[in-house]
């Protein structure tokens, strides 16, 4: 469960992970922007590595479906347009992206909600603010509790939590409150009662992965187990059915009947992504498939989960960063000094002699390694 993952900054990150979307015009014709850092400036690249707003700016952040990102001018945060003209005036102390025509703000230390006129609909009174989800609630802090807003800035399920995950686009949130958790609807009623030690959301299976007397099982939507808790250790099902689990110290993997499939034999391995999962032995990484079969043994330090284009992030032993094929042969040449996945997105962020830019899946350069930071490409519409 990733509790408390409320409002930050928007500090560019070189190894921020590039994600492919599309757009309509607004004030510049472009389909994806990134923000990028030159100079101790920040502007905006186009994913053919094109300048679309020249570097003018202390910091950035991505543009939202709403044609918005969030630009700090004099020290204060405001919103700009895709030509680079501020739409909503630079007055606050931090700012994060739209969503769905509300973004979190801050003033004196407290967070506050707008509206794209830059309206507040919830006063700067809260210790934190997450991001709208789908659904149109966003988690609250005051203090050291959480509940949840809407888009008004209504609190609808009260200021009572420990802890609490973002409502997903069906509808359910993770709680946790006096060390127990469970799972509510946007009334805030129980789904799941505060009852497990740990729990993570429903998986597509309908599936969830939870903890009682310490030991890790599954139950179903109703709160009926179905996978016995008998495991040390446990991940959520991967779309393709499988699931990780972990006894006496080994990793494996189980099937929905909780049947094990691969035995538990590794010191780590990740969950199952595009027919792939990473295994660890001794400290050193390598790749299976779905039927257990190793396609590259433990050789190497790292190696990332697979991107939707079938190409994983590995370091080889000289500290260089490349990509792996899904037959765990060299896809693109280790040469960079740090990279970052695909992603479901058509190009990945890069970093070499200090400088990043940004590669397609070929390996050939889409913007040119030459700024000190590059964030991650959304969309404008």
């Amino acid at each position: 469960m990733r509790v408390k993952s409320f409002f930050f900054l928007s500090t560019l990150l070189c190894m921020a992970l590039l994600s492919g979307c599309t757009s309509k015009a607004s004030a510049t014709r472009v389909d994806t922007l990134a923000p990028v850092m030159e100079n101790g400036m920040c502007g905006y690249v186009d994913t053919e590595g094109n300048l679309i707003i020249p570097p003018q700016f202390e910091d950035c952040g991505v543009f939202s479906s709403d044609g918005l990102a969030s630009a700090c001018k004099d020290g204060k945060y405001g919103y700009i347009d895709t030509s680079g003209a501020f739409v909503i005036r630079p007055r606050f102390d931090a700012a994060s992206v739209f969503s769905g025509g509300r973004a979190v703000v801050a003033e004196n230390g407290r967070y506050g909600l707008i509206d794209e006129s830059g309206t507040y609909v919830a006063e700067p009174v809260y210790t934190a603010i997450q991001d709208p989800a789908p659904c149109g609630l966003a988690a609250v802090r005051e203090d050291t509790l959480y509940g949840y807003m809407d888009r008004s800035g209504r609190i609808v399920v009260a200021v009572q939590y420990d802890s609490v995950d973002p409502f997903t686009d069906d509808g359910r949130a993770l709680v946790a409150r006096n060390g127990t958790y469970g799972i509510i609807d946007t009334a805030g009623s129980y789904i799941i009662p505060l009852k497990y030690e740990y729990l993570e959301m429903f998986a597509d299976n309908g599936l969830a992965m939870a903890k009682e007397n310490g030991k890790y099982g599954f139950i179903d939507q109703n709160g009926r187990t179905v996978i016995d808790f008998l495991f040390d250790g446990a991940f959520s099902f991967a779309e393709n059915g499988m699931a990780a689990v972990m006894l006496d110290g080994k990793w494996g993997f189980i099937d929905t009947a909780g049947q094990i499939v691969i035995e538990p034999q590794y010191d780590l391995v990740y969950s199952f992504s595009n027919q792939r999962t990473i295994v660890k032995t001794d400290g050193l990484a390598g790749i299976m498939d779905e039927s257990g079969s190793i396609l590259l043994k433990p050789s190497l330090s790292y190696i990332s989960s697979y991107s939707d284009n079938g190409l994983a992030v590995f370091r080889d032993e000289n500290g260089k960063w490349g990509y792996l094929d899904q037959n765990g042969r060299v896809a693109i040449e280790p040469v960079y000094d740090q990279a970052g996945t695909f992603g479901s997105g058509p190009l990945a962020p890069v970093q070499k002699d200090g400088l990043c830019g940004a590669i397609r899946a070929d390996g050939t350069t889409a913007v040119q390694l030459k700024y000190q930071n590059i964030g991650t490409f959304t969309s404008c519409n």
